[in-house]
């Protein structure tokens, strides 16, 4: 299903915790239940590669592992996941069709009080967590956590993946208050891992963790800094761990960003599961994670003249990008494929992606920087570059295909283009460009 069926605004009618409490009510959802076998992935950048991480630690533990993820890529399914197989087409429009009769009954009641298409999508997703008998929930947070329905769950195992300058309208002005309103996902009580990148609040959040009784554990007091080797045929990472020794292993998932993302998903996942993270190290974490992929976040095909792709939309995650893809290239020529959301930091990720490229094909995806706009402010940045203009990703693919199959091609922007070219991309059979 490629989209939901229930149509609802990106934003509700204020702040939603109690409206989405009381519709969960509605449902029958058992929320402090629900809760109880959660996690929570909240943070800037890597949210749904940690998620996805922890899913298959789970999962390689026995555990019957739902994992709700936020956005989709091609269709709406891929939110709600169960033992890694997405929700079937008319499952999800049952259990819907039940949401929006929960939610007509709340107008009702509260005139006025719009849910947002996220709420929805939150309780439709607990909704077949406890219809399939979920053991373990994985829940990546939507957009901040003080005010963010996943904070209704009250999850003993919280993570703040990263931090980076992001939806500031709505969470703060400063870093620090967006790490702040962050760290309110997390009840009294909760474990709380924080990654690498929070290091700049430390003292700030230590302070109001312990104002709130949240237990803090910082990846780097309990790792070594990761090493990786990355390269288009594998990502071999090493970890030190300061009690379990060393874990070495060749993960799916590129960019060396991806070792600290694994960092924080271990640290998780030895909160929640001690039994096993101290049984299992490192064989059995090795295994569980030596498949796990996220789609459009440094995805690499080999067909043709090749494709990296990723998904990152704000300044620090195309910057994250663009070195792991300079570490991948190795040197060799690349075109780069550019689509950015009108609603992103247009001109800070610019900066940080023109330096690197000389040639490139600009289009827009849904909600894009017109094309023409793009390549001038492209071109502000690097006078001396070689840009293109494409009507849509498969024009953009179709256009770099006239280089021939000497330049690996990058794709690069945000969300809405990632999924764009991967669609054009997978739909193409062709092996080479010449066919």
């Amino acid at each position: 299903m490629r989209v939901s069926t229930l149509n609802l605004p990106r934003f509700g009618a204020g702040i939603g915790l109690a409206r989405t409490a009381l519709i969960a009510q509605r449902l029958g959802l058992d929320l402090a239940a629900l809760g109880r076998r959660s996690v929570v992935i909240a943070g800037s950048n890597g949210k749904g590669s940690v998620a996805r991480m922890l899913a298959s630690l789970f999962a390689g533990a026995g555990e019957r592992t739902g994992l709700f993820t936020s956005p989709h890529l091609h269709a709406f399914n891929e939110r709600f996941e169960i033992a890694g197989t997405p929700i079937d087409d008319a499952v999800l429009e049952r259990l819907e069709a039940r949401v929006a009769s929960a939610i007509a009954d709340h107008l009702v009641a509260c005139p006025g009080d719009q849910p947002a298409a996220f709420e929805a999508g939150f309780l439709t997703a607990l909704l077949w967590f406890e219809e399939a008998g979920a053991d373990r929930l994985v829940i990546e947070a939507g957009i901040g956590g003080r005010y963010d329905p996943t904070r209704l769950l009250r999850a003993p195992h919280v993570a703040l993946v990263s931090l980076d300058a992001e939806h500031m309208p709505l969470l703060g002005t400063t870093l620090r208050e967006v790490a702040l309103d962050k760290l309110d996902v997390a009840p009294p009580g909760a474990r709380v891992v924080l990654g690498r990148s929070l290091a700049g609040e430390r003292a700030a959040i230590e302070t109001v963790a312990g104002l709130k009784d949240v237990v803090v554990t910082w990846v780097a007091d309990v790792w070594l800094a990761p090493r990786s080797s990355d390269s288009l045929s594998g990502h071999a990472v090493r970890l030190t761990h300061g009690e379990r020794g060393r874990l070495d292993m060749t993960m799916a998932m590129h960019g060396r960003f991806q070792a600290d993302n694994l960092e924080v998903a271990l640290d998780v996942f030895a909160g929640a599961r001690p039994d096993l993270f101290a049984a299992g190290w490192p064989s059995l974490i090795a295994s569980a994670l030596a498949g796990c992929r996220n789609p459009a976040r440094m995805e690499c095909f080999d067909r043709g003249p090749g494709l990296i792709l990723d998904a990152g939309h704000t300044p620090a995650g195309i910057g994250a990008a663009v070195e792991s893809v300079q570490t991948l290239l190795d040197g060799r020529p690349a075109t780069l494929l550019l689509g950015m959301s009108a609603d992103k930091p247009v001109a800070a990720m610019l900066d940080v992606v023109a330096p690197a490229f000389d040639t490139v094909i600009v289009s827009a995806a849904a909600g894009g920087v017109p094309t023409a706009e793009l390549a001038a402010a492209y071109l502000q940045r690097q006078p001396a570059a070689r840009v293109r203009q494409a009507a849509d990703a498969d024009a953009a693919l179709a256009l770099a295909c006239e280089d021939g199959d000497d330049r690996i091609l990058v794709a690069l922007g945000g969300l809405f283009w990632a999924a764009a070219v991967r669609e054009a991309w997978l739909a193409t059979t062709a092996t080479t460009c010449a066919e």
